[in-house]
């Protein structure tokens, strides 16, 4: 267990000195709080000054206030606690795969899985993702103490949970499929978890409210799920990410992958291909002897991807931090006892996904972001460290755009998440600035400082 830390450490040592960006900048301003009240908001179902989209006030608005307040806007802090709450659960996730598995190779196995997955990079990467972390691993103690018979420490993990990310609601059917594995089912331990949930989600429908975007629309749909769930699939054996916006019709990369990734494509595409059909190969061998415990982790699979399934336009593999746990499971599950074939199956998929957490670190937008982000904020300090007066900044598009619709004044704004890195910086929750890929009324009687966005990509 020692060395599997030790080797992740290794692997995503680079992540600690990703700067903020994106999503960061705004729940750095949101968390940027001075006193009680303020703080206590961060967990009000009300919407407030101190709300963001989503119920998430352990995992973003504690996580970014207390870090802040610690360290300023050193990143190294925010992301090393990260990587830590990571091996911790990976950790916890090796005790309870021990307790399911009489056989240690199987408990191995799946830990490997668990911790070397090709999508754990776009949860480590990017800080707004902690969420995510905090999810798996409150989820993990719930589970973990769950098996281990205390109720109430389960309920209290369950809760912070909720608190971390909504997608916890799925916690409770877990934990009724594992009794149902053990013929175990006892429906009066499960009440307490309902006087949770129910409360919770009318306050979070209700009172809360849901995410604006078209992002965020709920498509019923068999084929468009089925869909989704495929591409969860393929994101868990070890494809990239990136990968989605390659595929054409007929599941045909388009040309324009082959360009793109003149040396990496080989190493996407065919050890993908192999493990896919290792997978396949294992499953139908075993569905014959299939069991209960089989059964809920495919099921368990499922239920944690419900919350994400039927969102077709927001499918991407940060979420998979809680399915994998089952996945992982899966896997150790289908190679049984073998050692052979276990370690055959392990050195397969570490080929594919070792390069692919390398290729992603290289080409996740939290890191092009990043490098961009900090260039504008150490400009904008050096050069404007107040707030203009009677004046506003406008990125232009002055670089060759890679489409029409992305110029490079949008890669700035998505760079620093529209203003919000001048409205942390001036402490000013109004402040606006203007892109020329996103043209707004820009204001009467003032000057405009014209920024390149080209200097800073």
């Amino acid at each position: 267990m020692i060395i599997i830390l030790l080797l992740l450490l290794f692997l995503y040592e680079p992540s600690i000195s990703i700067f903020f960006s994106g999503d960061d900048w705004f729940h750095l301003r949101v968390s940027n709080i001075a006193n009680i009240h303020q703080f206590l908001n961060f967990f009000s179902f009300s919407r407030n000054e101190q709300t963001i989209a989503f119920y998430r006030p352990l995992s973003t608005q504690v996580f970014f206030f207390t870090f802040q307040k610690l360290f300023g806007l050193n990143p190294i802090p925010f992301h090393i606690f990260s990587l830590i709450v990571f091996g911790v659960s990976v950790y916890i996730f090796k005790k309870i795969s021990s307790i399911l598995f009489t056989s240690e190779t199987q408990s191995l196995v799946a830990t490997i899985v668990f911790a070397f997955a090709s999508s754990n990079i776009t949860r480590i990467y990017f800080l707004s993702h902690f969420q995510e972390i905090a999810l798996v691993f409150l989820s993990l103690l719930a589970l973990y103490s769950y098996m281990e018979g205390h109720r109430y420490r389960t309920i209290l993990f369950f809760i912070l949970a909720l608190m971390s990310k909504e997608t916890a609601v799925v916690l409770p059917a877990i934990l009724v499929l594992y009794d149902w594995s053990i013929k175990k089912i006892n429906f009066r331990k499960l009440i307490p978890f309902g006087l949770v949930v129910l409360p919770y989600l009318y306050l979070r429908f209700k009172v809360f409210g849901g995410a604006d975007g078209e992002t965020y629309s709920w498509i019923f749909s068999p084929v468009r799920a089925l869909n989704t769930f495929m591409w969860y699939g393929l994101w868990s054996v070890g494809a990239p990410e990136l990968l989605l916006d390659y595929i054409g019709p007929g599941l045909r990369p388009i040309p324009r992958f082959f360009t793109d990734f003149p040396f990496w494509w080989r190493l996407i595409i065919w050890p993908l291909i192999l493990n896919i059909i290792f997978i396949l190969i294992l499953f139908i061998k075993r569905i014959r002897t299939v069991d209960r415990q089989l059964i809920i982790f495919v099921a368990s699979f499922v239920v944690s991807l419900c919350p994400v399934l039927f969102l077709p336009e927001h499918k991407f593999a940060v979420e998979l931090g809680l399915p994998m746990v089952w996945f992982s499971l899966f896997i150790a599950k289908l190679l049984s006892e073998n050692k052979m074939v276990s370690v055959a199956f392990i050195a397969s998929f570490l080929i594919l996904n070792i390069p692919m957490n390398i290729l992603t670190s290289q080409r996740h937008y939290s890191v092009g972001r990043a490098i961009v982000s900090k260039k504008v904020y150490d400009f904008v300090k050096t050069n404007y460290p107040i707030k203009p007066q009677n004046s506003y900044f406008e990125f232009i598009n002055d670089s060759v755009a890679y489409t029409k619709e992305w110029g490079s004044s949008r890669q700035i704004s998505n760079s620093i998440q529209g203003s919000e890195m001048f409205r942390y910086i001036y402490h000013d929750p109004n402040y606006v600035v203007y892109f020329e890929d996103n043209p707004l009324r820009v204001p009467v009687n003032s000057n405009k400082i014209i920024l390149s966005s080209k200097k800073f990509l």
